[in-house]
């Protein structure tokens, strides 16, 4: 062991000496740490709630540009006492006739409304704009009032029974949309909604507000946050409502429900009820970071791939070419010690690349985009939700989404060992890498043919499948993180996949094997 351990110092040593080699490890740490702050730059900015302009000052100026075009607003209104028979008693309403055009009926509204709100609203304790839950308050007492104007439009003669019932609603809505809007009481407003007949707001819809009211009873999240909370409760509800049919829905087409697929959407489930009751669901933020970081680790992973195919491309021929190679066959050395050193010094490289790329990726991102933009990995463990932390699942999904990473690398040396040529071994190697990029289009051409699984490329994906959450923390397939990945499109299993490349390397290493230890050496 004493002289493989000295083989193996030697070629380090020998690569460590490569101008080629230094070069490409410096191009591949700035690459790392400067392609964050690139990207960041084109991102653009959150977009901010709809509200944010509007306060007390706006108000205040369109309630008196409506009170300068009416005039004074009584001279449109007219009252009577209504009488209307419901379930066999009398019932009086001193109603009110709004005689307005079509262009005066929404100053009035308005000037009427706007006054209420500037007479009662407390703007200092609960600004208008600042939260999802009342900044919708304030636009449910908003409708409310529209319709009671609405519904006085109509003349007193024609106002039946109805109109009563109607009439009644909507002095209730009013009420609760007053008491949600002036005085936060958001149970108010959800009351609210169980009494509008807007037919946009389902069921879903209202158990996901349940749930934001009970999460905020004070109304103090923002309309992004609380969007992401809704979104990840109907999220939520349709896993649910699978489960219950027995069915997935793949790309929109719904299939039978298989026993490995319903323990994974079971545990996709209780992730998001945890992240949503903890409050750790994936923010627009973090979606930006984790795609800045992906983007930036794939481009830093380029330019280590076509290192590695060059140091492993000319491990062998470059030193037969040289003749320094018969230095090593003289010496009281067997030829697979020399192999096996060799193929130990590439490990080492992939593994010291894909660690260096991690560590600068994730501290260019924490820089530029703050720590908190890194979340752990959520994943199940015995029926509960435990985290990884996010360097280590970065590093681990980052060798996991670069299985092809190796098999280029081995693909170069076994070429290296076999032609014993450099250009055909890097040419190949590199054809082999673009090849990968474009395996989609094989896809696009023919369909998904059973053939195509038993390609190289349709088992390299291996990310989505060995950590099947990873959505679920901000993250990317392959495909869409972009710089030659193929995405996760495939539904081979992973232990397929892994059997199928432990069959691949397995040829590989044994035809360079081969082609090093038994064939003669000029």
């Amino acid at each position: 062991m004493s002289k493989l351990a000295a083989l193996y110092h030697n070629e380090m040593v020998k690569l460590s000496h490569k101008m080629l080699v230094w070069i490409l490890v410096i191009l591949m740490i700035l690459t790392s740490f400067c392609m964050p702050f690139l990207l960041k730059s084109l991102i653009p900015e959150e977009s901010g709630s709809d509200y944010s302009e509007f306060g007390k000052t706006e108000i205040t100026k369109e309630r008196d540009s409506a009170k300068s075009a009416l005039g004074d607003p009584n001279r449109y209104v007219d009252h009577e006492t209504l009488r209307f028979t419901v379930d066999n008693q009398t019932v009086e309403v001193f109603a009110t006739k709004l005689n307005l055009s079509e262009d005066q009926f929404y100053q009035y509204e308005q000037l009427c409304c706007y006054n209420a709100i500037l007479a009662n609203y407390d703007f200092d304790a609960y600004p208008i704009t600042e939260t999802y839950l009342s900044a919708n308050a304030f636009y449910a007492y908003r409708m409310a009032f529209e319709q009671l104007c609405v519904l006085n439009m109509e003349s007193f003669r024609t106002r039946t029974n109805e109109w009563y019932y109607n009439y009644v609603r909507t002095t209730q809505q009013l009420d609760l949309a007053k008491e949600a809007f002036f005085y936060h009481d958001y149970a108010a407003y959800l009351k609210y909604l169980k009494l509008s007949d807007d037919t946009n707001i389902g069921s879903n819809i209202l158990s996901s507000l349940e749930k934001v009211v009970e999460l905020d009873p004070e109304g103090k999240l923002s309309e992004r946050e609380t969007t992401e909370i809704i979104e990840a409760i109907l999220r939520c509800n349709e896993y649910k409502n699978n489960l219950a049919m027995g069915v997935d829905n793949v790309d929109g087409t719904y299939v039978p429900l298989t026993e490995s697929r319903r323990t994974q959407i079971e545990s996709r489930v209780k992730i998001l009820e945890y992240q949503i009751d903890h409050n750790c669901l994936v923010t627009e933020k973090v979606s930006n970071a984790t795609t800045v970081r992906q983007v930036a680790q794939k481009a830093s992973r380029f330019i280590l791939v076509i290192l590695l195919i060059i140091i492993a491309g000319s491990s062998i021929s470059q030193e037969m070419a040289t003749g320094s190679i018969k230095s090593l066959i003289i010496a009281p050395v067997k030829r697979w010690k020399i192999f096996t050193s060799k193929l130990l010094a590439l490990v080492t490289w992939v593994l010291a690349g894909s660690i260096i790329i991690t560590l600068i990726t994730t501290l260019s991102t924490a820089l530029c985009m703050g720590p908190s933009s890194l979340p752990p990995y959520y994943y199940c463990s015995g029926g509960s939700v435990m985290t990884m932390p996010n360097l280590l699942f970065s590093f681990l999904f980052f060798l996991a989404d670069n299985i092809s990473l190796f098999v280029y690398l081995l693909g170069a040396f076994t070429i290296s060992c076999f032609t014993r040529n450099t250009g055909i071994a890097v040419g190949v190697s590199t054809g082999l890498v673009f090849c990968n990029s474009s395996f989609a289009i094989i896809e696009e051409i023919f369909g998904h043919e059973r053939w195509i699984d038993f390609l190289p490329f349709s088992n390299m994906d291996l990310a989505g499948k060995i950590f099947p959450y990873f959505d679920l923390s901000g993250y990317l397939d392959a495909g869409d993180a972009g710089l030659f990945g193929i995405g996760s499109g495939n539904t081979l299993s992973l232990r397929f996949s892994l059997i199928y490349l432990a069959v691949l390397v397995f040829i590989l290493l044994l035809t360079a094997y081969d082609g090093f230890v038994k064939r003669d050496i000029p």
